[in-house]
């Protein structure tokens, strides 16, 4: 029971419902949190007659006090607003002073009413009983005797308060919140997803050696798991099918060496039909040790120069009398296997040079990466057989004949090479009719 919460509890509905919550919440709090410090309290209307008692100091039937400070100044507040000037010019009447003696402000709310004030004093002005409400905060200005001006004011929301405010731009204001928040949950839930599908690419192109993390939500673990064990049984069936091979390959050079004595007192067409036979079969058994031996043996990575490598082996060709031509090799240093290396370039370059007649070779950098190219002028390959040459003892001469083609295994041996430094290797069909083989390695 309690393992079976957990692993929902770590699922992606679990992670989205997790959002939505905090949203809410995020959202709720945002609300409170203005409502109670920052929103001033809500006040009732004020008429113009209840202003007037105000000023006088006589009571109004509230449970709680409207104004909020009274002061002494030597100049009333400036204004030329017409709402302003209304607004005075009642209040002055009411309190049966000069018009010059009573000044008011009011907040850009209650003066975007001016159109309500103007209508109410064309209804019951003739009549004097106009008496306009203001809703928001105001200050009031009377003249003293002495000159001095008493001020009162009264704090409310007006119609700009921030209560109004947040009204109007409540959206905005829950995207600015809930945006950041969302993308950071995002992230949060996709970073073990996209390390999943990178870890399972770099599997697929036989690049990851270690198990896929075990991170992230219960589907994504679950997944993981699936692939690791799949990938495990996948590895033991390859070690074992590459040990059988090998062990086969390498119990072959017994009888062969027994044939080889055997055929010492056999004539002499027959002596050089079975010798060459069995050249060729040691050359096969050669070629499968070395594909045994690039699948099983530990990569040795150090600092080297791949241009001065793959000069090295043009000129090993070209001292046994092969026309190989280097036309370029750029300084690129590259962390490598050596040995892995000059095995991968160098059946590159014999098999230009044995079904293309000659290889030229170049070594260049671009964008962080080593490129090796090894063109050759021969009759090239079909899209087909491109398509399959990496397989293990593919060939794209079909008469199996060894003096016209090889085992099969060179390319495959050139693929996992490049596969085991996180590089790769691909074929095209030159312009001319001769085949490409591209090589490209991180630097």
């Amino acid at each position: 029971m309690k393992a079976g919460f957990l692993r929902w509890a770590n699922s992606i509905h679990a992670h989205l419902l997790a959002l939505a919550l905090v949203v809410i919440l995020t959202l709720t709090a945002f609300s409170l949190t203005l409502l109670l410090y920052f929103i001033p309290p809500e006040r009732v209307p004020l008429s113009v007659y209840e202003i007037a008692r105000i000023v006088h100091g006589q009571p109004l039937l509230r449970d709680e006090p409207v104004v909020h400070e009274v002061r002494q100044a030597a100049a009333p507040p400036a204004s030329t607003d017409p709402a302003d000037r209304l607004i005075a010019a009642l209040l002055a009447r009411r309190l049966a002073l000069p018009a010059a003696d009573v000044r008011i402000r009011l907040d850009p709310g209650d003066r975007e009413r001016i159109g309500q004030f103007v209508e109410e004093m064309q209804l019951y002005g003739p009549d004097g009983v106009a008496d306009p409400f203001i809703l928001g905060t105001f200050t009031a200005a009377i003249r003293q005797p002495d000159g001095q001006w008493r001020m009162i004011t009264r704090e409310a929301r007006g119609g700009r308060s921030l209560w109004r405010l947040l009204g109007q731009y409540a959206f905005l204001v829950g995207i600015l919140l809930v945006v950041p928040l969302s993308l950071w949950f995002s992230a949060r839930l996709t970073r073990p997803i996209r390390a999943f599908a990178a870890s399972a690419e770099r599997m697929g192109a036989g690049q990851e050696e270690q198990p896929i993390p075990l991170d992230g939500p219960s589907e994504i673990r679950l997944a993981a798991q699936s692939i690791n064990e799949m990938q495990a049984r996948i590895a033991r069936y390859v070690r074992e099918r590459t040990s059988v091979v090998g062990a086969i390959a390498h119990d072959l050079r017994t009888p062969l060496s027994r044939l080889h004595f055997h055929l010492t007192a056999a004539p002499a067409p027959v002596r050089i039909a079975a010798e060459e036979e069995i050249r060729q079969m040691e050359a096969l058994i050669g070629t499968t040790l070395d594909f045994v031996d690039n699948e099983n043996r530990p990569r040795l990575k150090e600092p080297l120069d791949l241009g001065l490598l793959v000069e090295g082996l043009v000129d090993d060709f070209a001292d046994m009398g092969r026309d190989v031509t280097l036309t370029g090799a750029e300084p690129v240093i590259i962390a490598g296997d050596m040995i892995l290396l000059k095995r991968l370039f160098t059946n590159l370059i014999d098999n230009a040079i044995k079904y293309g007649d000659r290889a030229r070779v170049r070594v260049m950098r671009d964008e962080g990466r080593a490129i090796v190219t090894i063109e050759d002028d021969g009759p090239g390959m079909e899209q087909a057989d491109i398509a399959r040459a990496f397989e293990p003892f593919y060939r794209g001469e079909p008469s199996r004949n060894r003096s016209t083609g090889g085992v099969g295994l060179g390319l495959s041996i050139v693929q996992s090479a490049a596969q085991a430094h996180q590089g790769r290797v691909s074929l095209a069909r030159t312009p001319d009719g001769g085949l490409r083989a591209q090589v490209e390695l991180p630097v």
